[in-house]
């Protein structure tokens, strides 16, 4: 009899394994298409002097383009514009790219911060744009910086977030890491159902600055990790770069309006950077927050009154001059 109950105990575990197993699979499935179908309905394909570039526009008004950072997306540029604008955003034009490697963006043989500056300038002539305002984030601060430089009749004004514009070399993750988990949709998937924490972690996000997001903010930095295998070559070659570390520009030649944002507790001490950049560059305003993680939570209205009044006072000058 005990055999007996034993090998029902055992069939009924199996069964609800393979339950649980098929009910995972199928969530995962879901969510993948749900992923997808999104960031299809949200840009196109734009064919430039530099290759393909995925691109997304929202509004009318003066252009403002905005160039994420790492495990990115033209899905991760937009929520930044919303967080960076804010309502009188809805004012401006907003363009939002994928950088090489991210989404629908090719990785080309050269994904170098030069040629990303070059394919910058090269959606703008897409898009018959001949000057705007631009906003680099984190990584994709380089080539944002790199741009302003090589086509500075094209920037009206510039922000450098949370900005990796130098670095020394550093110790990345493990191989297995970037070159096996973070390239799985599934293990992606998985950990953001199991470990969330970890993914805003890697976002940004310390323990200290995760309790102060919002559930919607929450959402998209989770989101913003899938899919992961459409990500992982723009993600891997940030990594390396970061590991090989962020070449030093010549930033003390920017010819327009700079707004240089930190924050103190910063994981990847974006505070530092700011705090040389801005002894480079006297004419920028820098402004650091005290603790807001690399993602800006808490201190949003003072990041867009900063960015609003950097923006419209550049557009004024441009317009006035313009006019002459």
């Amino acid at each position: 009899m005990k055999s007996v109950t034993k090998q029902i105990a055992g069939t009924a575990a199996m069964l609800a394994l393979g339950v649980a197993g098929v009910g995972t699979y199928l969530m995962y499935r879901a969510d993948m298409r749900a992923a997808r179908s999104r960031l299809l309905a949200g840009s196109r394909v734009v064919s430039t002097a530099r290759g393909p570039i995925e691109v997304a526009v929202v509004g009318a008004g003066p252009p403002v383009l905005v160039v994420h950072g790492t495990g990115g997306g033209f899905d991760q540029g937009m929520n930044i514009a919303r967080g960076f604008m804010g309502e009188w955003g809805e004012g401006f034009r907003r363009i939002a790219i994928s950088r090489f490697g991210y989404l629908r963006t090719p990785m080309p043989q050269d994904g170098s911060s030069a040629a990303q500056a070059d394919a910058l300038a090269a959606v703008l002539d897409a898009l018959e744009v001949p000057r705007a305002a631009v906003i680099g984030v984190s990584a994709g601060a380089h080539p944002t910086a790199q741009f302003a430089l090589c086509y500075p009749e094209k920037v009206e004004a510039l922000v450098l977030a949370v900005p990796a514009l130098y670095a020394p070399p550093a110790t990345g993750p493990p191989a297995i890491i970037t070159d096996y988990v973070l390239c799985s949709d599934f293990l992606v998937w998985l950990m953001s159902r199991l470990a969330p924490s970890v993914l805003l972690r890697a976002a940004g996000a310390p323990p200290s600055v995760q309790r102060d997001l919002s559930p919607q903010g929450r959402k998209e930095l989770i989101d913003g990790f899938f899919p992961a295998s459409a990500r992982h070559a723009g993600l891997t070659k940030d990594i390396r770069n970061a590991i090989l570390g962020w070449p030093d520009l010549p930033i003390e030649e920017f010819e327009m309006p700079v707004l240089l944002i930190g924050a103190k507790d910063d994981p990847y001490r974006s505070a530092p950077v700011v705090r040389y950049s801005s002894g480079r560059i006297p004419w920028a305003r820098a402004i650091m927050l005290e603790r807001d993680g690399h993602i800006l939570v808490g201190q949003e209205r003072r990041v867009q009154h900063e960015v609003r009044t950097l923006l419209l006072g550049a557009h004024a000058t441009n317009k006035e001059e313009s006019g002459r």
